[in-house]
């Protein structure tokens, strides 16, 4: 951006955007660096890059900030995609991870049984089911999860039966 700093001595104050890439993601990225045939297919997958796990927008309209718009917009490839598995997407197995080991259900069970009887904790399981699809009304945040990672599970399958 060194043709570009009169421009950013000029204003009084701006936003400065770094992205920090690692794990899987940061090696697939490398690899398609290295395929980069032009500058131009190096700013789109930058971009993308940052796209795709970095989104800005008003908190009140929910519309996306100038900023995000930018990039879009300097997109040269409407339709090119940098995707692989977000550091995100691995809730479901945290979330079961906890199920199992943090949330204290397996000692609740254990107790159940022990205090009424060899699978009386399927009576609470049971109870728990029932109150999920009879009450449980999900909000917008578990919508949304699941309209942008469906497709990546789906893919890959149930996380507790990988292994």
């Amino acid at each position: 951006m060194k043709h570009k700093r009169h421009i950013a001595k000029s204003v009084d104050n701006w936003t400065r955007i770094e992205a920090e890439y690692s794990g899987i993601y940061a090696h697939r990225l490398t690899e398609e660096i290295q395929k980069c045939k032009s500058d131009e297919d190096l700013k789109n997958l930058l971009l993308n890059s940052i796209l795709d796990k970095y989104m800005f927008f008003y908190t009140k309209s929910n519309k996306p900030h100038l900023i995000t718009k930018l990039m879009l917009e300097a997109l040269d490839k409407k339709n090119f995609q940098f995707n692989t598995p977000s550091s995100r997407n691995n809730l479901l197995e945290q979330s079961i991870d906890h199920l199992v080991k943090g949330s204290g259900l397996l000692p609740t069970l254990y107790k159940i049984d022990q205090i009424w009887g060899s699978h009386a904790s399927e009576d609470l399981l049971i109870y728990l089911y029932k109150q999920y699809y009879e009450n449980f009304i999900p909000n917008q945040d578990h919508i949304s999860w699941v309209n942008k990672y469906k497709p990546y599970y789906l893919l890959e399958g149930k996380p507790w039966k990988k292994n």
